[in-house]
């Protein structure tokens, strides 16, 4: 996530002109900093990485900004390697081939689908060059919690055979936090 370089929307041009959308401080100076060229990882924000993910991926939610590219995966390897960060040690192991958000639903907002596809979308893309593009996009139309968690299991078992378990456990924190 942090090698993806974004830039503003039409949306984001204007919010920084109308502040309408009543940004946080350090949204707007996000916002500000996006400038098509940057990867997210250089941007002079001091905060913990944590935040730095959340921040985008609320503006990105929003629509104020979208993804330009990102570095070229051997950079970005190299890059996020000394940035990522352990696995929480309350996170659940995950058994491939089976997942669960923790949901009592039966199904999820439309909304809530479109925030997790952009998270696997993004890992996928710097983790797995691509590999689940396909499986991504079939979700587009997808509310059933059961069929969400058999994406995201097929997701868990890619990203364990790479080696990259804990990577994923951080990036199902965020999924999870979607859900709720």
């Amino acid at each position: 996530m942090l090698d993806v370089i974004y830039r503003k929307t039409q949306a984001g041009l204007t919010e920084i002109q109308t502040r309408a959308s009543g940004l946080s401080l350090k949204q707007r100076q996000l916002l500000i900093m996006i400038d098509g060229k940057t990867p997210a990882h250089a941007l002079p924000m001091a905060m913990p990485e944590k935040d730095l993910v959340h921040k985008l991926l609320e503006l990105e939610w929003d629509g104020l900004i979208e993804r330009a590219g990102s570095l070229p995966p051997k950079t970005a390897a190299t890059v996020a390697a000394p940035a990522a960060a352990p696995a929480p040690a309350a996170a659940p192991a995950v058994a491939a081939g089976s997942f669960s958000l923790g949901l009592n639903a039966v199904r999820i907002s439309a909304g809530q689908v479109a925030r997790i596809r952009s998270i696997l979308h993004m890992t996928n893309q710097n983790h797995l060059s691509g590999e689940l593009d396909e499986m991504i996009g079939e979700m587009e139309n997808l509310v059933s919690v059961a069929e969400i968690e058999r994406c995201i299991a097929r997701y868990l078992a890619v990203m364990k055979g790479r080696g990259m378990e804990s990577a994923a456990q951080t990036y199902l924190a965020q999924i999870r936090t979607v859900v709720r």
